[in-house]
């Protein structure tokens, strides 16, 4: 009987997963950027090719994972540092060596929720993060530093948010130097779209709290900085493709809420919708 009821399990799960259709192009089409911004015109003038993405979990590059694929092909020297990396470290990859970055972390329910810069203040180990970020920043020199915006961080998580603005700080008081900092931010359709309903709806579904909302109205703002800058990513589709399916599936349920049915779609079709990234870049 054992035997039987698993199998009528599974043989549901097959037919669930086989009715499942996938969205239309034009479905697709809505969730994609509606505006135009300058095409970057910096990253090809670069002469010391050396880039370093700063995050604080290591699929927070996805968004910009085109672009990261674009600098490769260039030859450039790419150098990443994050708290937690999900994919094999090659022992470059985290900022703080023991792990350990946040108090309280062991016992949150609910990390991603946004909390006040005063209590970033307080849970973030900053004199520490700082230094490991220092030390391997201004030996690795780089050019071009990539993170996320230091707003809104995405989609309010306080651990975006506090490394974004921490680079920015030590940026702005000349103690690392990079010639610019490229934040990587969706439009403000895409943001509608994708954080403030496709994320929100999957959030009320599961009875989550809504971060998006949350970070709006503590930090008063109406959601990520406006890009300054858009670059073209699908001569880099396939490349980009297989890297957000190279993570394992616990990260790739993830980043279903904030990069749609990509999954769904080969490369080259979707990210002949989804062909742009896009910068505010700080200099």
């Amino acid at each position: 009987m054992k035997f039987i009821s698993l199998l009528f399990s599974v043989s549901i799960l097959l037919f669930m997963c086989s009715c499942r259709s996938k969205p239309s192009l034009e479905y697709l089409k809505q969730l994609s950027a509606t505006e135009t911004y300058p095409d970057d015109i910096f990253l090809d003038t670069v002469s010391d090719k050396k880039a370093m993405v700063i995050v604080a979990h290591d699929d927070d590059n996805c968004a910009m994972s085109g672009t990261l694929e674009k600098l490769k092909a260039g030859g450039w020297k790419i150098l990443q540092l994050d708290f937690v990396t999900h994919q094999p470290a090659t022992g470059n990859e985290l900022i703080v060596e023991d792990g350990l970055y946040r108090l309280g972390l062991d016992t949150m329910q609910y990390p991603y929720v946004p909390i006040t810069r005063e209590q970033m203040e307080k849970e973030f180990l900053r004199e520490k993060i700082t230094h490991a970020l220092l030390d391997k920043v201004n030996r690795f020199q780089p050019a071009v530093i990539l993170t996320l915006d230091n707003e809104m961080g995405g989609y309010g998580h306080p651990e975006h948010i506090f490394i974004s603005q921490l680079v920015l700080d030590l940026f702005r008081e000349q103690k690392i130097h990079p010639q610019k900092i490229y934040q990587s931010v969706f439009t403000n359709h895409m943001e509608r779209e994708i954080v403030d309903t496709w994320l929100y709806n999957r959030m009320k579904k599961y009875n989550y709290p809504n971060p998006t909302q949350i970070a709006k109205n503590l930090y008063q703002i109406e959601g990520m900085p406006d890009p300054t800058v858009q670059i073209n990513i699908s001569p880099y589709a396939a490349a980009k493709m297989a890297y957000l399916r190279g993570y394992p599936e616990s990260v790739r349920k993830n980043l279903r809420k904030f990069i749609p049915y990509y999954e769904d779609f080969d490369s080259k079709t979707y990210f002949s919708i989804f062909d742009r990234e896009f910068f505010r870049v700080i200099d």
